[in-house]
């Protein structure tokens, strides 16, 4: 796939340059102020430039809307009242998409706005249309869904968090190898549904690459259907099926908890679910018994330990009810979904009893940042199963890097291009493995292939499996061990306050690699009590452990203490502390101490001092332990000098002071 931000004139950043025209030009001349309405008004000059491209809207009408000296705004309202009373845009159940009596909202005396509207939505359509062949109009979703959403939504309890391109593209991917190994003949409907469909991104690109992959091997007839609970969103959805030829595809409105909403009428007869669901959305039991006993029996029933459950969590008894026996389902969840405690442990047991668990992958916090949100997510895959099953391999990745980063440009976050889309490649590592049959070592180091009982619900958290003794041990050549082994058993320390006579080492004093801030150690006076800490022991930060902070405690001529947030470690005897310095630096053991972090961010994250003794590190009894002891010593003296460097500067700037002074 091409780059989409590559050079100036990449379809993306024409896209948003041209929604930039629209946003500011409603801005400018005030002449709506509802931000909805600006979005409904938005979508219908798409359509007519559509209609245009389908041959719905004569050229000549076409010519006149587009020369600001022969515009008039009687002919925009009656070219879009054909185009939206045209069969092209008809639903059934709904009729027009755009109500009974298609019109803008422009007059007479509105005629240099609706011109400025009509050109930048012309260009929006044109650069959108440039994409077709490669991603149907994903692109135009993603412009479209994402800045729209910035740039001309008030509410934030409206906010629709429009999944990237680059993840719908991965799921589509994933799902396509699925049905492949799943393939079974008939006569009657292949049916992919999306009961929180937004834009519909998920249907439209799933059409675009079933055409390409699979129509021709496969009778049976594809039948796309989509619902959601808002209006607007089921009307954007419609359009984008529309301009994907998905002509004789459904989108319903209803709220999909519900048991008498109209994709209740696919129950049990769902192939494929591609979806996105609401997050933070809470729902009472007691409601869910009177309104969803049929679409979500699980938890409409008397629950002791809940009395609300949360929609992510919620959504996931509700594509059990729409799936078929051997049906699939690839959802974005939040990462708490599959690695929390309490309710969502509890649908996880209730999903590995359901279900068999294909994959999960997690993505980077900045997957869903242009839409305004750094919730840290991932893609969760299960089928749909009768009966208990033994254990099973399950793959599990961990996505860090999507090809983008978001920045805030006019106050709106936009997409640039930074690194490299890493899905691609998980993709094919999880198509190899599945279609081979061999699920063993994963041909990337972010993913593996772990067994995973039906009565196993504790955690499924991808990181946790990507650093466990096992696939640890696969990676490396010689024998692992954990830290414990190299250390004393923690000590009990009583806290202390600070007094002048000692010095206080901080979590921000360790700033490098065996480098001290010895000025700031000798200056500090903190009020809260610290820990006391003897020289030759080893300090780990536990707060914030993506900046790593291990420094040998030296000998300063005072009493020391250090923060509470340290883990001490004191070595074994003939341990080098220097020896358990470096290894808790080296790159082993920092992807592990990742891996056991928890917390809300990045700045508030811990690893619990337990886990920091359960670290497994390379045993450095081999063959080669001279060549390794002659490294060893040759570090600690490195390290001992710059510690002495740093204590003698220190002596100097005081002693320059005093003369100078």
């Amino acid at each position: 796939m091409r780059n989409l931000f590559a050079g100036t004139e990449a379809p993306y950043l024409e896209i948003y340059r041209a929604l930039q025209g629209v946003r500011e030009t409603f801005h400018r001349e005030g002449r709506i102020s509802d931000a909805n309405a600006k979005l409904d008004e938005t979508v219908k000059f798409l359509a007519i430039h559509f209609g245009h491209l389908k041959g719905l809207v004569p050229d000549e009408d076409y010519k006149t809307l587009s020369t600001r000296e022969t515009f008039t705004v009687h002919l925009l309202n009656r070219v879009f009242s054909q185009v939206a009373s045209s069969p092209v845009f008809q639903r059934q159940g709904m009729g027009s998409i755009f109500g009974e009596m298609p019109s803008t909202v422009f007059r007479d005396d509105d005629e240099a706005i609706a011109f400025e509207l009509f050109t930048a939505s012309g260009q929006v359509f044109a650069f959108g249309a440039l994409t077709t062949d490669e991603w149907g109009f994903d692109a135009l979703n993603e412009a479209f869904g994402h800045h729209v959403r910035d740039n001309f939504r008030d509410h934030i309890e409206d906010a629709q968090y429009m999944t990237p391109p680059e993840v719908v593209n991965f799921m589509v991917d994933i799902a396509i190898e699925l049905v492949k190994a799943n393939h079974t003949e008939g006569d009657d409907e292949f049916i992919i549904a999306d009961p929180s469909c937004g834009v519909g991104s998920f249907l439209t690109r799933w059409r675009t690459v079933y055409e390409k992959s699979l129509h021709n091997s496969y009778t049976r007839n594809l039948k796309c259907i989509g619902q959601d609970k808002v209006d607007r969103m089921v009307r954007l959805s419609a359009m984008n099926l529309i301009f994907s030829e998905s002509v004789y595809d459904d989108v319903f409105l209803g709220n999909t908890i519900n048991d008498d909403s109209p994709i209740s009428y696919y129950n049990g007869k769902v192939d494929l679910i591609l979806t996105n669901p609401p997050f933070g959305a809470r729902f009472s039991v007691e409601r869910l018994k009177r309104t969803s006993s049929q679409s979500t029996p699980f938890f409409a029933r008397k629950l002791s330990t809940t009395k609300v459950v949360d929609s992510e969590i919620l959504f996931l008894d509700r594509y059990l009810t729409l799936l078929k026996t051997g049906g699939v389902c690839l959802v974005v969840v939040p990462d708490g979904v599959v690695s929390a405690k309490g309710i969502a442990a509890l649908a996880r047991q209730h999903l590995a009893r359901s279900a068999e668990i294909i994959g999960i992958v997690e993505l980077p916090p900045v997957t869903f940042a242009q839409a305004g949100t750094r919730t840290k997510t991932a893609v969760l895959g299960f089928r749909k199963t009768i009966g208990p099953r033994r254990s099973y391999p399950v793959f599990f990745s961990e996505v860090t890097d999507l090809g983008f980063q978001v920045s805030k440009r006019k106050g709106v976050p936009v997409k640039r291009s930074e690194g490299v889309n890493q899905l691609p490649e998980i993709a094919t590592a999880f198509k190899s493995s599945f279609t081979s049959g061999e699920r063993g070592a994963s041909p990337v180091a972010s993913a593996v292939w772990k067994d995973l009982s039906p009565d196993n619900y504790a955690a499924w958290t991808p990181r946790t499996m990507l650093f466990d003794r096992e696939a640890l041990e696969r990676r490396v050549s010689h024998r692992l061990l954990p830290l414990r082994e190299l250390t004393e058993l923690p000590k009990k320390r009583r806290a202390r306050a600070y007094t002048e006579d000692c010095y206080f080492v901080g979590v921000l004093h360790i700033i490098g690699e065996s480098i001290l801030d010895i000025p700031g150690i000798k200056s500090y006076q903190p009020v809260t009590p610290g820990l006391p800490v003897e020289p030759g022991e080893v300090l780990f930060s536990r707060i914030n452990p993506r900046i790593p902070r291990v420094a040998v405690v030296p000998e300063l001529g005072k009493k020391l203490l250090c923060s509470s947030e340290y883990e001490i470690l004191t070595p074994k005897m003939g341990v080098s502390a220097y020896l358990l310095a470096f290894v808790l630096l080296s790159p082993l053991v920092q992807e592990q101490i990742q891996s056991l972090t928890a917390g809300t961010s990045a700045s508030h994250s811990r690893i619990k001092p337990k886990k920091v003794y359960d670290v497994l590190i390379p045993d450095l009894k081999r063959a080669d332990q001279n060549e390794i002891a002659k490294e060893l010593e040759r570090y600690e003296k490195t390290c001992q000098q710059i510690t002495s460097s740093l204590i003698a500067i220190e002596d100097i700037r005081n002693s320059l002071d005093q003369l100078l002074h």
